[in-house]
């Protein structure tokens, strides 16, 4: 969403636009001239009321030498009867005068809530409905503590500042923080600490079902090819993440929110070796920390990820040491993408966790998986431009219980800035006879970025 104009110019244009359409046609209307509909075609020989095309031409010219974007391109002044050549189709196209995006140039993109000097701002705000729980994000995972299902909610009101450090310039700095409240918020808190009240965990933050959560927080230098960041920070592992925009479904893995960290407190490295790989390494205190340690909480986080062509992107992720509050052991994650061609896509992911926590996943006191195996596929389909379809298929063995789900739904965009996310998620268990999985769940959300 980089390069897009800010919100000022966007009002300041749509005034602009308004005004010159009124000053144009009153300008018609009081020169004598214009008595008759001015024709398809304009040449110069052509007697002047012939040429009222001319009078809009040139209120569209001014108004495009008002617009910073799009000025050096639409400045030269129209001859009547001399097509048009620059980077704007005409001077009197709309989005000419409104405002140039990505694309021909002239197109407009997604509303940006700013963006200037390196600096960004943004975020979104996901609201959705679930009819039932679905083992993970709705209802606090599998404890059901939380009664978020069934009832229309806010899961996230997002905002984030950032600044990327750009290494290109040799010594550069950055930072960014991002702050959330919803019925996500639990999930992007530090539950990891040790002691509540440190960071955003137990801290007088949640309210209810609705918690505000501080899940990135760090700053950042690069130089050249390499960049690091301190701080607390998303984790590497695994392909689908807390940010809803950054998914294609509105519910996520079983694997996601049981065999894998959310957030991390310490210090990551990432160097691009060339255009195809760049690896990443670095320290962290332990598994959803945040500027705290749980039990002496000390790990290695890293992997790389590499395109191997212009159709495969493979990946590997990983996390080992003492996790914290997940006890001593490591989480693997290899991830496989495919772009078959400009529609059709798919992904898949395999995931071992391995620890020495003793704890059985298939009993309601803990669920919480000791060892489990993940294994996801994704088929997107790219319908149109509005519309494009999914499914997601995975099976998640936790402490010797296999659990599966089947995901299905589609992404309407209705507006750069909008995506509205309708899905069916089966769920079901051989030997778990826990209703939780054995379901079927409906939920549908809609994500307005900023």
């Amino acid at each position: 969403m980089r390069n897009q104009r800010k919100l000022r110019f966007t009002g300041f244009g749509m005034v602009l636009g308004t005004a010159g359409m009124l000053v144009s046609s009153s300008l018609q209307a009081a020169d004598p001239t214009c008595a008759m509909p001015a024709p398809t075609a304009c040449t110069p020989a052509a007697p002047a009321a012939q040429c009222c095309d001319h009078i809009y031409e040139e209120a569209a010219r001014k108004l495009a030498e008002l617009n910073h974007s799009c000025a050096p391109a639409c400045a030269p002044a129209p001859t009547c009867g001399v097509p048009v050549a620059s980077a704007c189709d005409s001077v009197c196209n709309p989005d000419a005068v409104f405002g140039c995006g990505s694309g021909d140039g002239c197109k407009t993109g997604p509303w940006k809530l700013s963006e200037e000097d390196g600096f960004d701002w943004g975020g979104w705000i996901d609201m959705g409905y679930q009819n039932n729980p679905d083992g993970s994000f709705t209802g606090n995972g599998p404890f059901r503590n939380q009664k978020e299902w069934d009832k229309f909610n806010l899961n996230q009101l997002y905002a984030y500042v950032q600044k990327t450090a750009d290494g290109s310039k040799g010594v550069d700095w950055g930072f960014r923080f991002d702050a959330m409240y919803g019925v996500d918020g639990n999930e992007g808190q530090s539950f990891g600490n040790v002691n509540p009240g440190t960071w955003d965990y137990l801290n007088g933050f949640d309210h209810g079902i609705y918690e505000i959560a501080l899940p990135q927080a760090y700053g950042e230098i690069a130089v050249g090819d390499l960049s690091v960041k301190i701080g607390h920070f998303y984790t590497l592992v695994g392909y689908e993440g807390v940010m809803a925009p950054t998914n294609f479904f509105y519910s996520r893995q079983l694997t996601f929110w049981n065999s894998e960290p959310f957030t991390h407190t310490g210090v990551l490295a990432a160097y691009t070796v060339n255009d195809k790989l760049t690896v990443n390494g670095g320290w962290t205190a332990g598994w959803d920390t945040g500027f705290d340690r749980f039990n002496g909480g000390s790990n290695f986080l890293g992997g790389f990820s590499y395109a191997v062509n212009d159709i495969f992107n493979f990946s590997y992720y990983t996390t080992f040491g003492d996790l914290g509050w997940r006890g001593n052991g490591a989480v693997n994650s290899v991830i496989l993408t495919a772009q078959w061609n400009d529609k059709f896509s798919t992904a898949t992911q395999f995931d071992v966790l391995g620890t020495d926590l003793g704890s059985d996943f298939a009993d309601p006191n803990s669920y919480t998986a000791g060892d489990s195996t993940g294994w996801i596929n994704y088929a997107f389909y790219q319908i149109n431009d509005l519309l494009k379809a999914g499914v997601r298929a995975e099976w998640y063995k936790a402490d010797g219980t296999s659990y599966h789900t089947l995901t299905y739904g589609v992404n309407v965009t209705p507006h750069d800035n909008i995506v509205v996310r309708p899905e069916v998620r089966h769920m079901w268990s051989p030997t778990n006879n826990d209703d939780l999985f054995n379901q079927t769940v409906f939920g549908i959300d809609a994500i307005f970025t900023f």
